[in-house]
């Protein structure tokens, strides 16, 4: 048997400890007790914060919910009450528990992606007098088949919470922005704390390039990768004078420079295998699809982590928990009512005729109302046959109307195909002959009139959906022709390449718009949204303004195309979406 000689315990219990992690990682890194993949993470609100952060927390999970559902929230949720709503391939309920000192609101949003396949994501905002309020986020994969659970755990919107109400984690204040060490003495804090034996939250250290000067893409994609581990890991920035201290501290091998990016988790010191601790260099960093990659690498990396060292501070319950807490108190009024009923019987029986119980009166009472009732009975069944008769009669009559109605819509719907179609051949008629059938419509301009245009001028090519409509309202995008000549590009030259079979050239630069328009992979920043009943991934976008995030400047129009009605949908323009790498 092969021996191994440490220089002192302190050295073999880090060995010993480094040994038992990578153990539990192969025996269950991401199966919880009950046989599915489940996250947990846990934040408190900071002392200091206003009395009304409560209020302000369900508020913004209400706001997060409203832009997954494409119908709107019932006035209950608004009011920040029990409620339940249900769409094809998703639901959500909401319950709350107020009384003894404590408020308890719980919210969970059940998705399925497919046959065999649904994820379950609460979140929990709970306050007990006396208490930080806590709020919980838990990710449920109940699939058949685990999928990759981690892509709903909702970062965005804890790091939209902590940018609106001051937040802890684990005792110390939240991360939700990237930490530049530029001090000596925040380098020698994040070296302690990296080579922490009891530190349990993962670190993802970003290193600056050298030679790059677009300063604010790269501050962008570091702000973008702290907001995609809120609450699972911390983002550190390591400029290049301090990337010599870290390299000096656990060697060149361990460390991370010229640009790299580095995830170390918890247990990391300077004996530590490097395959547990990923590097990604530079080169795979300078484009989307690699920062998305990477970014959701980090993603399941840290939540491993997570799972594994997150369970011990649940101070909350859960969804299912305060659920029937919920029911409990609701059936209050129902005790109380048959109490009091109860008490009324007491009170009558004592006016019961002498030599019969109480119990004996009640008996005699009853049995007389039953008879009573069965006379009744018999008279009235001639009277409720015939009243089922006229209700099955009725059902028959609209049921019939109803297939009549069905059936008018249906060929209503065949013809409007035949008339677009026919219609469309006639507009490429006229451009063939040099005209151009939309002359007549100019662009519109100002952000009140895209909607309406856009419904009259490609009906049939370009839908809206209703949260891009919303937030047409509050746009603040300057050049409104400019985002309308885009929808109008959508709308002809990119679907008539997609019903021709597809087109290489309309992908990347537009030059017939502007040299600054490019039609690219959304990359980091696809979204998953609801149209026409159906669960659908938004993954291209229209965007000008690279090196840009003001909203006056910077122009994004998200869509999917929908090979069933063959159109381009939009479901969000024009500003920059708030997501995992934006």
């Amino acid at each position: 048997m092969s021996t191994q000689r440490y220089r002192s315990f302190e050295e073999l219990g880090q060995v010993q400890q480094e040994r038992r992690r990578a153990s539990a990682s192969r025996a269950s890194p991401q199966v919880s007790a009950s046989g599915t993949e489940r996250l947990w993470v846990q934040v408190h609100v900071a002392p200091h914060a206003e009395r009304s952060a409560d209020h302000e927390c369900r508020s913004i999970v209400l706001d997060w919910l409203q832009e997954s559902f494409e119908d709107r929230l019932p006035r209950r949720a608004l009011r920040h009450r029990s409620f339940s709503i249900r769409e094809e391939g998703a639901s959500c309920r909401a319950v709350r528990v107020r009384g003894a000192g404590k408020d308890q609101w719980a919210l969970q949003v059940e998705r399925s992606s497919g046959p065999g396949r649904q994820v379950v994501t609460s979140v929990t905002v709970a306050s007990v007098l006396g208490r930080s309020t806590v709020i919980g986020i838990e990710v449920h994969d109940r699939s058949v088949v685990s999928s990759d659970a981690v892509l709903e755990y909702p970062s965005e919107l804890l790091a939209e919470i902590a940018g609106r109400v001051p937040l802890l984690q684990n005792g110390r204040r939240f991360a939700r922005h990237p930490i530049v060490l530029d001090t000596e003495d925040a380098m020698n804090s994040f070296l302690q704390m990296l080579v922490d034996r009891g530190r349990d939250m993962p670190f993802a250290v970003v290193s600056v390039p050298p030679e790059e000067p677009d300063v604010e893409m790269l501050e962008e994609q570091w702000r973008g990768l702290a907001r995609a581990l809120a609450g699972l890991a911390v983002v550190w920035v390591l400029p290049p004078a301090m990337t010599f201290r870290l390299s000096d501290t656990v060697g060149k091998p361990l460390s991370v420079f010229l640009g790299a990016w580095r995830f170390y988790r918890p247990g990391f010191n300077d004996r530590a295998d490097r395959a547990r601790h990923p590097l990604v260099l530079w080169n795979r960093l300078t484009d989307e699809r690699g920062l998305g990659l990477t970014t959701r690498q980090f993603q399941r990396l840290a939540a491993e982590e997570r799972q594994r060292f997150g369970r011990g501070d649940r101070e909350t319950l859960g969804f299912d928990a305060i659920a029937r807490t919920a029911v409990g108190a609701g059936r209050g009024p129902a005790r109380l009512v048959s109490f009091l009923r109860n008490r009324i019987w007491g009170a009558a029986a004592g006016s019961a005729g002498p030599g019969r119980t109480p119990r004996e009166e009640r008996r005699g009472t009853r049995g007389a109302d039953g008879a009573a009732a069965a006379t009744g009975a018999a008279e009235e069944t001639p009277l409720l046959q015939r009243k089922l008769k006229q209700a099955r009669d009725k059902a028959q009559v609209r049921a019939t109307r109803y297939e009549q109605a069905k059936q008018r819509a249906d060929a209503a719907e065949r013809e409007r195909d035949v008339l677009r179609r026919r219609a469309e051949q006639l507009a490429g008629l006229v451009r063939s002959l040099g005209g151009d059938p939309d002359a007549e419509i100019p662009f519109p301009a100002t952000w009140d009139e895209v909607a309406a245009w856009c419904d009259q001028s490609l009906e049939g090519r370009v839908s809206l959906t209703g949260s891009a409509r919303r937030e047409l309202g509050g746009a603040e995008f300057l050049d409104v022709a400019l985002a309308a000549q885009c929808l109008s590009w959508l709308g002809y030259e990119y679907r008539d390449g997609r019903i021709d079979g597809g087109d290489p050239e309309l992908h990347g630069r537009i030059s017939e718009i502007d040299d600054g328009v490019f039609n690219l992979p959304s990359g980091g920043d696809s979204f998953e949204c609801t149209w026409d009943g159906r669960r659908h991934t938004v993954d291209w976008h229209i965007k000008r303004g690279a090196n840009t995030r003001d909203p006056r400047r910077c122009l994004r129009i998200y869509y999917f195309w929908d090979d069933d009605t063959r159109r381009v949908v939009v479901a969000s323009m024009p500003a920059h979406r708030r997501n995992a790498l934006s």
